[in-house]
């Protein structure tokens, strides 16, 4: 997996309309990039699956080597991700020093990615040690919160608790306590700005779109639910204009459609009644697609005849996947 600054310029510029890109705004990009006056990043894992770093790094999987550079590269040295435990070098107090060189400077962007456990002291998850000892994610996130210029809460574990705050039934709850941590930081510093970037895992173009806005200093409008209005809609002001149901190419009332599924596995049925979310989901799945190839996004779950699970709405997982 290679890429270089001039690699991830292509991809902006190829993507620029699903980025809110603009030519005036590339240029300012392409200006950030390479003058090392680009935010610093710092991005901490907690209870979740890693699943969107992965998603993010699939999107350069395709971008043909130029050099001996590496996604690391553009990340570390061109976006300034001065923190990150699957990408960086450096481990050990080596990489707990930058994380604490980028909080003595402050104006930071904290990514968080998975949810806080706050059981048992918050133990059930550590990210690494220090001279205190180990260090919890809770703790990290007390220790760098106050300083981030702004919050981006990367997947719906992050974002809502998602899968990790989830319990064998709604009066139990999950062993860990873990709540989301939008939540977290909102009970540690209320004016914080903080976006969501939900999904499970979150789309990497999602991704992509929230670190370019950074990167520009942009302030995009967000929900109700701190989600970019661009990427996932705002239901209270356009019910249908990102709902999944109302723009998917199954939809029942399009013409030429087959009607409802009876069962799973019948192309082109819509899968409502089969305990598809879509009617309550807003993302923009149905256009964006998922599954980068030579010809572009490929697919998508409801193609592919799953039925969306609502991943990146606040109550996923609740409740049972089929009707």
């Amino acid at each position: 997996m290679n890429v270089t600054r001039r690699s991830f310029l292509k991809y902006c510029v190829a993507s620029a309309s699903a980025l809110g890109l603009t030519p005036a705004s590339l240029k300012r990009l392409e200006a950030a990039l390479g003058s090392g006056r680009a935010p610093t990043f710092l991005w901490l894992h907690g209870s979740g699956c890693q699943g969107d770093s992965i998603s993010f790094l699939n999107l350069f999987a395709d971008i043909p080597p130029v050099g001996q550079l590496t996604v690391g590269d553009v990340l570390l040295d061109h976006v300034n991700l001065a923190y990150h435990t699957v990408l960086m070098s450096a481990a050990g107090p080596a990489a707990v020093a930058v994380a604490k060189q980028a909080r003595q400077q402050g104006g930071y962007v904290l990514v968080l990615e998975g949810g806080v456990p706050t059981a048992f002291e918050g133990n059930a998850c550590q990210v690494w040690s220090d001279e205190r000892g180990a260090v919890t994610y809770r703790q990290a996130i007390e220790d760098l919160v106050h300083e981030a210029s702004v919050v981006l809460s990367v997947g719906t574990c992050a974002c809502y608790g998602g899968v990790v705050a989830s319990g064998p039934d709604p009066f139990e709850g999950n062993p860990t306590d873990v709540v989301s941590a939008t939540s977290f930081v909102r009970q540690l510093s209320p004016g914080k700005a903080v976006m969501n970037i939900p999904g499970c895992p979150s789309h990497p173009a999602w991704i992509a779109w929230a670190v370019v806005q950074l990167i520009l200093e942009n302030t995009p409008a967000l929900d109700g639910h701190l989600r970019p209005v661009e990427l996932f809609g705002s239901k209270d002001v356009d019910p249908h204009g990102m709902n999944i149901h109302e723009n998917c190419p199954r939809h029942p009332s399009r013409p030429g459609s087959p009607g409802l599924a009876s069962r799973f596995g019948q192309d082109f049925h819509c899968l409502e009644s089969l305990g598809c979310r879509g009617p309550n989901t807003y993302a923009d799945c149905p256009l964006r697609k998922w599954n980068n190839g030579e010809l572009g996004p490929a697919n998508w779950c409801v193609d592919s005849n799953g039925m969306c699970i609502g991943c990146v709405e606040p109550d996923f997982p609740g409740g049972d996947f089929y009707a």
